[in-house]
This record gives C-alpha cells, sequence and structure tokens, in this order.
C-alpha cells in the first residue's frame, strides 16, 4: 500500500507520477475523508502488453483465466494476449461478446453472460481486452464473481478504466453502478495509436467534459452542501492541459500524444475513486448524453461514442454556465416564481409522457426533485442567498464555450450535433428532461430551478447546430 505522508500537499500529489497515485491510502485529507485508489500498477509503455503473464502471476489468482473481447480488440491485441498467457501455462477461457453477430452492449445481459462464464469455468480471474463498454461489462461481472481483473486497453477512448463504477444499461435506464476498478492495466501507445483516430478523439473529448462536471461539483457543494475535495479534481487538472497542448499529436493518432492522453484519463478515473462518486468527471453534460443512449431506440439511432457525444454536451453546459453566471443575485431574487407544474399529478403524467417506455426506471429519481410552489420559492431564496458565492467559485472553473470548441477542434474531436446523428429536437429534449434521469444537482437543475431552462433552450442549444 501506497502510504502518503500527511505532509504531502495537494498540489504535490496532484502532480506526481502517475504511480504515486496507485495502491493510494490517503489518510489524513483536510476534507475529512479517506482517500483509496486500488489499482496497483500500470503499464504505459510500448510492449507493455508482453508483461500481461507477469502481471497476471501478481494480481490474477492460480487458476483458471477468463480472456474477454470482441471482434474488433481481438484483433487488436486480444490474440496476442491469449497466446502470451498461453505460453506461460495458464488455463484460458476466450469469451466473445459479439458471438453470433451480436453488437455488444453494456448492459445485464452482457454481464450475466461473462458471469455464468466464470462461475462455469470456475475463473480465478479476468483479462479485459477493451476499451469502454468491455471495460464497465467486465468490472461489473468480476465484483460480482469476487475474482481480480486485469484490463489491457485498446483504446484512448474514455476514462472509466481506473474508475469504481461500470456505466450499464438497465431496464432501459443508463445507471452506473459500484464495482471494483482493475488490479492492474496495460496502456500500450501502439496499441492505442492502431485504434481508429475518431475512438481516441472521443478519449479527448471525454476529458474536456471535466471542466463542465467540475462546475457542477463545485456549484452542488456551494449551494446544496454536496461534499467537495479539491484534491481530485486537481488530480486531472494538469493533465488536461497537457493533453490540450498534445492535441495535434492526438489527432494524428502519435503513439505519444496518445500516452499523454491516456494517462490523463487514467487520472480522471481515479479522480472518481478518490471522490467516491462520478462527480469529478459527470455532471449535466453526461446526463444529456446518457438521455441520449436511453432513447435512441425511439428513432433508432444508433448511439455515438460516449466520448464524442460528452464533448458536444460540454459545450452546451459551457454555454449555459456562461449565461447563468452573468445574471446577478437581484435577477434571480426578482424573478416570480412559477412552479414547472401545477402539482405532483401532473408531474407524473409529464413524466409519463415525456419518458414514455422508460419512464417507471426515470420515475424514482425525477420525484426526489420535483419541487411544488413552496418548495421552489424556499430554493429560489437559497440560491440568491448564495449566487456571489458560487459565481466566484465558479468564475476560475468554467471556461468559455467557443474556447472549449476549439480544443476539440484542434484534435479533430466531435464538436457539432449533427456529426452525432443528433437532431436538434432531440437535443432540446435532452436539454431540458434530463437532468430528471438522476438526483444529482447540476447546472440543468440550477437553471430550471432560477427558471429559464426552457426560456433559453434555443439559445442555448445554438452553440452546437
Amino acid at each position: 500500500m501506497n502510504k502518503m505522508k500527511s505532509s504531502t500537499s495537494k498540489t504535490e500529489l496532484a502532480r506526481a507520477p502517475l504511480a504515486s497515485l496507485l495502491d493510494l491510502a490517503l489518510n489524513d485529507c483536510t476534507c475529512g475523508r479517506a482517500h483509496r485508489v486500488p489499482t496497483r500498477e500500470v503499464l504505459l509503455e510500448s510492449g507493455a502488453l508482453d508483461r500481461l503473464p507477469d502481471l497476471a502471476q501478481r494480481y490474477l489468482s492460480d487458476g483458471p483465466l477468463t480472456c474477454a473481447v470482441d471482434a474488433n480488440t481481438w484483433s487488436a491485441a486480444g490474440q496476442r494476449a491469449t497466446e502470451r498467457l498461453q505460453q506461460s501455462g495458464r488455463p484460458l477461457t476466450v469469451h466473445f461478446f459479439d458471438h453470433s453477430s451480436r453488437q455488444v452492449h453494456a448492459d445485464q445481459h452482457a454481464v450475466e453472460d461473462l458471469v455464468d462464464v466464470i462461475r462455469n469455468q470456475n475463473c480465478a480471474g479476468v483479462v479485459a481486452v477493451g476499451s469502454g463498454t468491455i471495460n464497465d461489462i467486465c468490472k461489473s461481472a468480476a465484483t460480482i464473481t469476487q475474482i481480480p481483473l486485469v484490463t489491457v486497453a485498446t483504446a484512448a477512448s474514455m476514462n472509466g478504466y481506473t474508475s469504481a463504477i461500470s456505466a450499464l444499461t438497465v431496464h432501459g435506464l443508463k445507471v452506473t453502478e459500484s464495482c471494483g476498478p482493475p488490479a492492474a492495466i496495460i496502456a500500450d501507445p501502439d496499441i492505442l495509436a492502431s485504434a481508429p483516430a475518431k475512438m481516441n478523439a472521443a478519449g479527448f473529448g471525454d476529458l474536456l467534459s471535466k471542466n463542465a462536471s467540475t462546475a457542477d461539483w463545485l456549484m452542488s457543494h456551494n449551494l446544496m452542501g454536496e461534499y467537495y475535495c479539491e484534491l481530485p479534481s486537481a488530480v486531472v487538472e494538469e493533465a488536461i492541459q497537457s493533453c490540450i497542448a498534445q492535441a495535434d499529436a492526438i489527432r494524428k493518432n502519435d503513439p505519444n500524444g496518445l500516452k499523454t492522453l491516456i494517462e490523463a484519463l487514467l487520472r480522471s478515473g481515479i479522480s472518481m475513486v478518490m471522490a467516491g462518486s462520478s462527480s469529478p468527471a459527470s455532471g449535466g453534460e453526461h446526463l444529456i448524453s446518457h438521455l441520449w443512449d436511453m432513447t435512441a431506440h425511439w428513432t433508432g439511432r444508433t448511439p455515438a461514442m460516449h466520448g464524442e457525444q460528452t464533448g458536444v454536451t460540454t459545450l452546451v453546459s459551457l454555454a449555459l454556465y456562461e449565461r447563468l453566471l452573468a445574471l446577478d443575485s437581484k435577477a434571480i431574487g426578482s424573478k416570480k416564481v412559477i412552479p414547472e407544474y401545477e402539482d405532483l399529478t401532473a408531474f407524473e403524467n409529464d413524466m409519463h409522457a415525456a419518458f414514455r417506455d422508460i419512464a417507471d426506471a426515470v420515475l424514482p429519481f425525477a420525484r426526489r426533485k420535483y419541487l411544488d410552489a413552496k418548495l421552489l420559492g424556499a430554493r429560489r431564496e437559497l440560491i440568491a442567498s448564495k449566487w456571489d458565492d458560487i459565481r466566484q467559485a465558479l468564475s476560475g472553473v468554467v471556461i468559455p464555450a467557443e474556447q472549449s470548441r476549439e480544443y476539440l477542434q484542434s484534435a479533430s474531436a466531435v464538436h457539432r450535433m449533427e456529426d452525432l446523428g443528433i437532431t436538434k429536437d432531440e437535443l432540446s429534449f435532452a436539454f431540458r428532461y434530463a437532468r430528471w434521469i438522476r438526483d444529482r444537482y447540476t447546472v440543468l437543475d440550477l437553471a430550471a430551478d432560477i427558471g429559464v431552462l426552457e426560456e433559453w433552450t434555443d439559445e442555448i442549444i445554438q452553440v452546437v447546430c
């Protein structure tokens, strides 16, 4: 266990090499909580895949292993991974998620299938070869079966490799479930460079969303008293700036640029583990993206990659923050309190009409946010009383949407709604309704409580049209 000294400052720890954050135990943080990082080793170097048997010996129990892949990751690194493990003498089962030509989805069915394989083969450990979808499935299955996991990253496409949550679709609802992170990770820049450039550009988009999500976390802390710690945010902040400086190399799928990107994404996942939630890396921008995933079947649309979507939705959140922070407390306090719904029955009727076949899954979260006239009035007074503090706290966090757009463009990352296959109506719907799918308080809730969310819809979403 890597026990940090009490004299180590947050700045020093945030700037420390990635290895200093692994297997971390920090017991005396000024936030009052202990911070633990379960991932014990990351191999971030060319040729790292050859060392997979050594990692398996150190972190996976003796006995048979399951190597989880799909057709794409099999050719990228899965075949070589299985060969290395077989040569070391480990009994091995290969599980293809896309068997029978079925597209891979991170849902409860994929998790259950892998759990069955693990239990039927009496496996002692899992080797996940892939990126977002495969990583989420394997983390959940390994947690359920209580066996360790080693992950071989095949793209720098998202920040979930080191996180302690998995994003799954359960009964039509996009949810995040607690799980154990991998014990060790292989992130060979040469393998990452073999992935389609758009996947790594999506990772850049996912990383840039941290500006908006951190703003939500800090705003909720100042307004609602949510737990907040500077350390998780600081852990990824400088890494983001390094990626921005490497945007051209990332655009070219250059291994050196991707090494910088994957380290930043790993740090982002670690920041979530430190915080004990996804708050440092997931806010209102992620809710819009999740709702797009949840409603894609309404039109038959195939969802874009997670990082592509969050790159676009980050621009929406930042534009909304810019407009909100231009208000003063008098403007907020003087706005007439008009509840969105006449009563709870009207609210639930609208939720059923809006969310259709997924309404029953959404309602338990939505009900926790419902405010009648009295509660809305009290919330508005609270916002007005704390508005100056909120504006001051966010002044150094929220960057202009146009600046973030320039960063996305420099890495050839998606920054327009049309490049996602999203219509203006779909964006407008998600902007107005995404806040109801989680009980987390974000900029979308803030705008709604002030009474401007629907009023500003057309203006705000124009930033990505």
